[in-house]
């Protein structure tokens, strides 16, 4: 099996391997079914060992990215990808800078009261790697500026009759609670929160640890974290896409060093902690201290791609418009190969089968169906690198389209979808911001399924996968995956969920050891290949709906 696998990746796999006796079918209608079998095929080959977990910038993706490569050519897709002199491309190659910081070289100093306090690192604070400058030395001002956030639409304004000029702002981590939820983790993301602070002219960001953020992702998880690079997309002139040159750097202080920092002061920070819990409005002052900030980092340029298709459209007048699939086909690569001080684990591979191998493998399924049934609109198919470094390939994508972002009238995206039970449910995230709404109930009802509300909103799960990159620019999206409702009642989907989160996200036991039900894939594929028929065949294009918050702060106007 090993020998035969190897064979075809590094033969970039023209036809799958072992599966062209699994071909599927017409049927009398002339409507091919969704193959069992092709969507184990797929799977089992990109979370293959040999593949090495599919990370940004390595030959394991390289040969992910053309086993998708060979199956939009079988489906007869149309490339679009970067322009060549030899003809269109399915690639749309992306420079990336890697950068590592240098631990060695890291120091922050606080200075209060004439005396400095150099802080330890990491034990008291992180920081990441600089992807615009090697050497990185500021100094400043602190000033505190309760969450950081800029939100006239729910009148919430952290900079009011505050001076952060030349100073660095120093704010909590969690998100406001006053703010709708969705609408919070925009305002609080920290691209958006330092576009807030530069536009306030600050040159620095702190973050200061909470108990609210530390249950989501604590400050020791960080800490396990500090050997991997860091990643930024390149503009054509080489320049980080997201950089924003104004902020000279940022760090998150502990919670223990987060106290140290308020001591003397009018408001403590458990204080503050209260309360922003309470929901109450943080007060805005400055600490009566500066802090210095320095550390080395080094560069390396590294190319990854995403995998861009089309289906062309039948109807003259409607072809034009696009409607578009995304799914991520990196992962995370190898576990502990970032830092030599850790001791490596029997299995380095983190497979990602069901991180974002199933999403990928269905992506490919939803193409072969349309491929065979052409609707009136054109349907493009956009397989991304780098979701896993901060939602880069798609980022980058929204910034170079292929296709007019005028013409793409929706995007639907595949990440992560847990086919390990008899699926009773699917979950549409976002369609309650848009008339996609009404396409997902329609389609679902004909599948014999129901749609479920969104079971944890509180993990904001809407602005945190790919298809948020295209929300930005203006484009209706939903993210699709299976509910937690079982068919099997023996079997609790939530706690599938739970356990898998809890065990086997982001570590080498996401393999396809697990009980991955093929027949589960088959059922979400044909809802996800019905929504986007719907999508694609209807007399009108997806709107906003009138006042929401992203279609006021990102539509465009069809």
């Amino acid at each position: 099996m090993v020998k035969v696998l190897l064979a075809c990746s590094l033969s970039v796999l023209l036809f799958a391997c072992g599966s062209s006796n699994q071909e599927a079918k017409q049927t009398e209608s002339g409507q091919l079914p969704v193959s069992a079998s092709a969507l184990q095929a797929h799977i089992e080959f990109l979370a293959h060992d040999l593949l090495e977990g599919r990370e940004t910038g390595t030959q394991g993706y390289d040969i992910a990215a053309e086993y998708v490569v060979s199956h939009f050519k079988q489906y007869g897709l149309l490339p679009k990808g970067d322009q060549l002199e030899q003809g269109a491309s399915y690639l749309q190659s992306i420079n990336f800078r890697r950068a590592h910081i240098d631990k060695s070289s890291v120091k922050m100093s606080l200075f209060k009261n004439g005396k400095a306090t150099q802080l330890n690192y990491p034990q008291e604070f992180v920081t990441g790697a600089s992807s615009m400058a090697t050497s990185v030395e500021f100094s400043g001002e602190l000033v505190f500026v309760g969450f950081g956030v800029e939100a006239p639409e729910f009148n919430h304004n952290d900079y009011a009759d505050i001076n952060v000029k030349d100073k660095i702002v120093v704010m909590l981590s969690q998100t406001p609670l006053n703010l709708p939820s969705e609408e919070a983790a925009h305002f609080a993301s920290r691209q958006q929160r330092v576009k807030t602070a530069a536009k306030h002219g600050a040159i620095g960001v702190i973050y200061l640890q909470t108990p609210q953020a530390e249950k989501r992702y604590s400050y020791q998880r960080m800490l396990g974290s500090l050997g991997k690079p860091s990643f930024e997309w390149l503009t054509p002139e080489g320049i980080p896409g997201n950089h924003i040159e104004s902020i000279k750097g940022g760090a998150l202080l502990s919670i223990e060093t987060a106290k140290q920092l308020f001591e003397g002061l009018p408001h403590s920070y458990e204080q503050l902690i209260t309360m922003a819990d309470n929901k109450e409005q943080l007060p805005r002052f400055d600490l009566n201290q500066s802090m210095t900030l320095s550390k080395e980092s080094s560069h390396q340029t590294v190319k990854s791609a995403n995998v861009v298709g089309l289906i062309e459209g039948t109807d003259p007048l409607l072809k034009h418009e696009v409607v578009m699939y995304t799914a991520h086909l990196d992962h995370i690569g190898l576990e502990n190969h970032h830092d030599e001080h850790q001791t490596p684990t029997s299995d380095q591979v983190n497979n990602g089968a069901l991180d974002n191998a199933t999403g990928t493998a269905i992506l490919l399924e939803t193409a072969r169906l349309f491929a065979a049934n052409p609707s009136r609109r054109s349907v493009l198919f956009v397989v991304v690198t780098g979701e896993e470094k901060g939602l880069l390939g798609s980022d980058y994508f929204a910034h170079y389209p292929s296709i007019e972002i005028n013409n793409i009238i929706a995007n639907i995206n595949l990440d992560m979808p847990l086919i390990l039970y008899p699926i009773g449910d699917i979950i549409a995230f976002g369609a309650e911001h848009s008339s996609l709404n009404q396409y997902v109930q329609r389609a679902t009802e004909k599948a014999g399924l129901q749609v479920s509300p969104d079971p944890m909103p509180e993990q904001n799960i809407f602005v945190r996968s790919d298809h948020y990159s295209m929300v930005k620019k203006g484009v209706p999206a939903i993210f699709l995956m299976p509910g937690f409702k079982s068919l099997d009642p023996e079997i609790n989907g939530a706690e599938i969920f739970k356990t898998f989160i809890a065990k086997h996200y982001h570590q080498p036991s996401d393999s396809v050891d697990l009980a991955i039900n093929y027949e589960a894939g088959v059922t979400f594929t044909e809802v996800n290949y019905m929504i986007g028929t719907e999508v694609a065949n209807s007399d009108t294009r997806p709107q906003w709906n009138e006042g929401d918050f992203f279609g006021k702060t990102f539509g465009i106007k069809p």
